[in-house]
């Protein structure tokens, strides 16, 4: 019995461990009797000399009981029969057969390197690439995209039933809609005073450009102080404490949004020059409707409010129309002010322009 190692293919005795020759370990190894089929002689002088070796080696394994028994003419016992290993013939080394496909390590000294398999390499990038997860979407992008959607189904909600508000929304549409008001008035006030501003010497042009912009942030801080003391009464005097503001004012302009589309309609009708005098009655009748559900829809904030202290909402009805009195003096006072005297340099300029 003899155990053949699956490396080099030398011939060990059935206790080794490791072989005698490459020093494989031969642990899974399953020693065998049969005898192996006789390959082709060595092509080299080198695997002859390491087929000696591995002979000479072999022999001195025997055990010196068995060589001294067979000088003797002694019997042999089968157990020392199986033990014994015949060393094979230097000009025929028996190798065992090896898997198709691999080559000994004399032949790939003797033929180079393998070549190397492109079509495996390209087809393991392609695999590589296949598992490569996609690219991840900008944040920033899906949380706007996921934004408007909303708002816009805010608006539409508001538009098919503008009393009644069915579910909670974000709480910055209010100011949304507030933003898309005062910003598309303004731009329709900009491009129909854009065309005469322009005829005008360039001192002249800025400072009514100063002028309209100091204009707007008036708008804009008057409508913002409107709700201001809607919200005060409601969640001060009546007790309403429900909603923040941001809130109050989401739902505020829930009730109001037609102004959006009121401002924005304009906004395309002087971006299309379809704004002549005929048009003008539209759009101011537009504008005023506006202004009318805007302040509306703080009297319906009023008296819609859960009062948890008894306060009459007539009487908070009076407090509100007084604080909205003296917010807008307030504002009036001191923008106008300066809006007055905008328009009172660009007067002097203009006739200065022309040496009046």
């Amino acid at each position: 019995m003899f155990k053949i190692c699956p490396n080099c293919g030398a011939h060990n005795t059935a206790t080794a461990k490791f072989c005698t020759r490459c020093g494989t370990s031969l642990a899974g190894v399953v020693a065998t009797a049969e005898t192996a089929v006789q390959s082709a002689q060595p092509t080299s002088e080198n695997e002859a000399s390491t087929a000696n070796t591995a002979a000479v080696s072999e022999q001195s394994s025997v055990p010196s009981s068995l060589t001294s028994s067979s000088a003797q003419n002694q019997p042999v016992t089968p157990q020392q029969a199986q033990s014994q290993v015949t060393p094979p013939d230097n000009s025929q080394q028996q190798v065992p057969p090896q898997p198709a496909g691999t080559r000994t390590q004399s032949q790939q000294t003797a033929q180079g390197p393998a070549p190397t398999a492109q079509p495996y390499q390209q087809a393991d990038q392609t695999q590589q690439q296949a598992q490569t997860p996609p690219e991840e979407p900008n944040p920033t992008v899906e949380a706007t995209k996921k934004y408007a959607g909303s708002y816009w189904r805010y608006l539409v909600d508001s538009i098919k039933h503008p009393a009644t508000v069915t579910r909670p929304y974000h709480q910055y549409f209010g100011l949304t809609s507030l933003a898309i008001t005062i910003v598309s008035l303004a731009l329709t006030i900009a491009l129909m005073t854009g065309s005469a501003v322009s005829s005008l010497p360039g001192a002249i042009a800025s400072n009514v450009l100063m002028t309209f912009l100091k204009l707007v942030f008036l708008v804009a801080v008057l409508m913002i102080a409107v709700v201001a003391v809607y919200y005060l009464v409601v969640n001060g005097m009546l007790g309403d404490r429900r909603r923040s503001f941001l809130t109050f004012t989401t739902e505020y302009a829930f009730h109001c949004n037609w102004m959006v589309f009121f401002s924005v309609f304009t906004l395309l009708m002087q971006m299309l020059g379809m704004i002549n005098i005929g048009s003008i009655f539209l759009i101011w009748l537009l504008l005023s409707l506006g202004s009318g559900l805007f302040v509306i829809s703080g009297t319906y904030m009023l008296f819609t409010a859960q009062s948890t202290n008894r306060f009459d909402k007539i009487y908070a009805y009076l407090i509100v129309g007084i604080l909205l009195v003296i917010v807008f003096l307030i504002i009036m006072t001191f923008g106008l002010s300066s809006i007055l005297g905008g328009i009172g340099q660009g007067i002097n300029d203009f006739g200065r322009s022309f040496n009046f």
